[in-house]
């Protein structure tokens, strides 16, 4: 794929004039695990999906101006530059890498009137090989909790119908609830916020705008946390 040149990172648009920049990064990916940002200025809920299905590291928009994709650069910049991570880079070069896989399967509910922010969660957990159901607003959350048995809940703070310390007093409780891992994700984490989420047992917090990365670190942590609760279940029931 870079025959004359070994990059770092790749920095895409969405659409270019031959390939577009999710298949380019579908391409990137048979030979190469190196970062790959998609700089757009679409921010359309199937645009990200496709984006991150395909292996995009990170999803910056263009409206968000230049420092924010400076910043995201030196984030994945920073985490290759051990001798060891580069090593395995050039180690991946070689040979395709497989994706990403978890051994245990686990579902997830995310909770989100915003259509976008839901893709984008959606498409790290798909690409994590994971079970995922979606609610618009609590009163849906609540009704496929009952029927979906979940292991992770992952709502946006403000909801149409309630916000999430409501919605998550209402599964408090429930058979589900003391194994069940909850995130929280919103434009606004204020203390006062932050107090009431951690009332009802909400310990992973993501702020909006989202990014690729941002949600996978959160994503992982929520699956490994519901993997040993699963494991622990599993035991005591033994």
């Amino acid at each position: 794929m870079f025959p004359d040149f070994d990059p770092d990172l790749v920095v895409l648009d969405m659409r270019m004039p031959k390939m577009s920049g999710p298949n380019t990064c579908a391409a990137i990916r048979k030979t190469s695990n190196l970062p790959v940002i998609m700089f757009t200025s679409s921010n359309e809920a199937e645009d990200v999906r496709e984006a991150i299905t395909k292996g995009a590291t990170d999803f910056v928009l263009k409206t968000t101006g230049v420092s924010e994709l400076t910043e995201r650069i030196s984030f994945h910049l920073s985490k290759s530059e051990a001798p060891e991570a580069k090593e395995k880079e050039t180690n991946a070069r070689k040979i395709a890498s497989p994706p990403i896989k978890q051994k245990v399967t686990t579902t997830t509910l995310i909770v989100d009137p915003n259509e976008e922010s839901r893709s984008i969660i959606k498409a790290v957990l798909t690409r994590l090989n994971q079970n995922v159901v979606e609610a618009s607003n609590a009163a849906e959350a609540i009704k496929t909790y009952k029927t979906e048995s979940p292991d992770i809940v992952i709502s946006e703070w403000s909801l149409p119908d309630m916000d999430a310390f409501n919605m998550m007093s209402e599964l408090k409780g429930g058979k589900f609830d003391k194994n069940l891992v909850k995130g929280m994700i919103s434009a606004r984490l204020s203390p006062e916020a932050q107090r009431k989420a951690s009332f009802v047992g909400i310990e992973n917090f993501l702020q909006k705008p989202l990014s690729a990365a941002k949600v996978e670190m959160m994503i992982a942590n929520c699956v490994r946390t519901a993997i040993r609760a699963r494991k622990r279940k599993s035991r005591n029931a033994a």
